[in-house]
């Protein structure tokens, strides 16, 4: 079987007041929009937002899976390497732990605090 393709699209609405956007999967409609949209732009932008939306969702949560399957607890922003916590070097330190320093990098001369209220 060949690779099948998921497309969006604007259709005209059943009631043929605008147009609605589409969703295929090959040659099946998987999804038509509940809201119709007054140009076919309109319409394919909506459901082009809906996809991105759900797909975004859904990878999001396998990813959320992973991580907690393969260390047992919920992903915190290290397992992500988000903001601060975002390094060049892979190597895995536990959470509390100090992290080596990299290169020249030189310690910060005094402890973060906590900006006065």
């Amino acid at each position: 079987m060949e690779g099948m393709l998921i497309s969006i699209g604007a259709d005209t609405a059943s009631d043929s007041w605008g147009f609605v956007g589409v969703v295929r999967v090959g040659q099946v409609e998987a999804y038509r929009t509940l809201e119709a949209f007054t140009t076919p732009a309109e319409a394919e932008s909506a459901a082009q937002e809906l996809m991105g939306s759900v797909l975004g969702e859904m990878l999001a949560g396998a990813e959320w899976r992973r991580v907690r399957e393969a260390t047992g607890a919920a992903p915190t922003r290290r397992d992500y390497k988000l903001g601060l916590f975002q390094r060049r070097n892979d190597q895995h330190v536990p959470d509390g732990q100090p992290r080596p320093l990299e290169g020249s990098q030189k310690p910060p001369s005094a402890p973060l605090t906590k900006r006065p209220s």
